[in-house]
């Protein structure tokens, strides 16, 4: 054990001895990009609002994000402060201030708040945006933010790749999904939670993403929104307080895998995975298995998955009730479809608590629909149920969708919380719920007495 011990003190020494210098000039370039935007980094404490549970719970979470206009706009994510109801700021000065919500993009995880400076009394730091359509694998970075709430902290790598592609399954924390429109930049310095929202910064000072999302159980694996996705973002978010995109109602596979079968050349068409009912898509004819060789003339590829964001975003950059000529080949056969988009409605409804009867339910929106393969949007949709609730013990479950209280149906979520009102101011005893989990239709009763909820 001793000459174990010994022979690694001795190599440890003599590696110390033969370590390779830091350049000068390289630290010097560190010390120069994180004086550009160290003090424009922002420490974010919302209070956000928690339905998931079956009751409204406030929590205070921590997270980061950076001034980018004088005016006091900061671009942080949406899961940061898309769903806040307060929030305080602390500046590169120390120095504390409110910020209200602007608007913000649960697709790309983008959101923008602005500073309340009336009071203020220091100077706002700035940071540039930069192109990260030029950025390169193997590019130093610097990511800024506040890991673990420990604020103000810069960590560096490289970038490891620019162009990761996670699937149209990566939902936020509030439920969204995210990502369809935007591959992400992959570095492996070191972004926890709490570096969200927080700038991925270049070795001129510039910021070329915002730190989103970090692996957990892995190390030094994390993902930043690349700035020109972000750019775009937040001039629409500032302009209109959201982005508005075309849909027309198509999900595409990879046709790498498939080529074989379809005889295709390289980067020569788009394979349609599947057709929302009801969808443009399917209005207009287009069929799963179908290949998509063209859009408006213009040659699209989908040989690789990491393609398939590009396509996506070049059908949301129209503006609703475009018509779309898309080349399609079925088969031997080649013909043209003309689809009409729509635009991309709200990806999540609104939440209420219904105190009471224990549960917290939400609005059914096109897209809840879709994904969560809903008959169509009548109903609400019950979002956390509370444990040993009356909710909970007539058997209802987060994801079920409340159709009926007692012998009244249940539209929209307003209609609902009017039911809930009215039961509310009298001593309503039992009431039948009617709700779906799945395609099955299933009953319950909410002991809902006053007796009962004092108990």
């Amino acid at each position: 054990m001793r000459r174990f011990v010994a022979a690694v003190v001795i190599a440890a020494t003599a590696c110390a001895a033969h370590a390779v210098p830091v350049p000068a000039s390289f630290q010097s370039q560190v010390y120069a990009a994180r004086d550009r935007v160290l003090p424009a980094l922002v420490h974010i404490q919302p209070v956000i609002k928690d339905y998931n549970t079956g009751e409204l719970k406030k929590q205070a979470v921590i997270g980061s994000g950076v001034v980018f206009d004088a005016k006091g706009y900061v671009v942080t994510n949406y899961h940061v402060a898309g769903k806040a109801e307060r929030i305080i700021c602390t500046l590169g000065d120390r120095e504390q201030v409110p910020a209200k919500y602007i608007g913000g993009d649960p697709p790309t995880d983008v959101a923008v708040i602005q500073l309340q400076l009336d009071k203020y009394k220091g100077k706002l730091a700035v940071a540039e945006f930069g192109n990260s359509d030029s950025v390169q694998v193997g590019q130093y970075v610097l990511a800024m933010g506040s890991p673990l709430a420990l604020a103000r902290t810069v960590s560096a790598g490289v970038i490891s790749t620019k162009d990761r592609y996670f699937g149209t399954d990566v939902r936020l924390p509030s439920g969204e999904p995210t990502g369809n429109y935007n591959l992400w930049i992959q570095t492996d310095a070191a972004i926890n939670p709490g570096n969200s929202g927080g700038p991925l910064v270049d070795l001129n000072g510039r910021v070329i993403g915002i730190n989103s999302r970090a692996t957990m159980f892995a190390n030094s694996i994390g993902f930043s929104i690349p700035i020109n996705i972000v750019k775009e973002a937040t001039r629409a978010i500032l302009a209109d307080g959201h982005v508005t995109r075309s849909w027309i109602g198509l999900s595409c596979q990879a046709l790498q895998e498939l080529e074989s079968y379809f005889g295709t050349e390289p980067n020569s068409g788009v394979l349609v995975a599947s057709v929302d009912p009801g969808s443009p898509s399917e209005l207009a004819g287009i069929q799963a298995g179908d290949l998509i060789q063209s859009l408006d003339g213009h040659a699209v590829s989908g040989r690789f998955v990491e393609e398939l964001p590009n396509f996506y975003k070049r059908i949301s950059a129209y503006a609703p009730g475009s018509n779309l000529a898309f080349r399609i080949r079925r088969g031997d056969q080649e013909s043209t479809v003309n689809v009409t988009t729509r635009q991309l409605g709200e990806l999540q409804g609104e939440d209420s608590e219904l105190t009471k009867w224990g549960f917290t339910a939400r609005a059914i929106t096109r897209n809840m629909q879709l994904e969560n393969q809903l008959k169509d949007t009548i109903g609400v949709f019950v979002s956390g149920v509370k444990d040993v609730g009356p909710a909970d013990n007539a058997g209802l479950r987060r994801g079920d969708v409340l159709i009926k209280v007692d012998t009244t149906g249940v539209a929209n979520l307003a209609q609902l919380m009017t039911l809930y009102t009215t039961w509310s101011e009298k001593d309503a005893g039992k009431l039948m719920v009617t709700f779906r989990r799945g395609t099955a239709l299933r009953f319950g009763v909410m002991d809902v007495s006053r007796t009962k909820e004092g108990q």
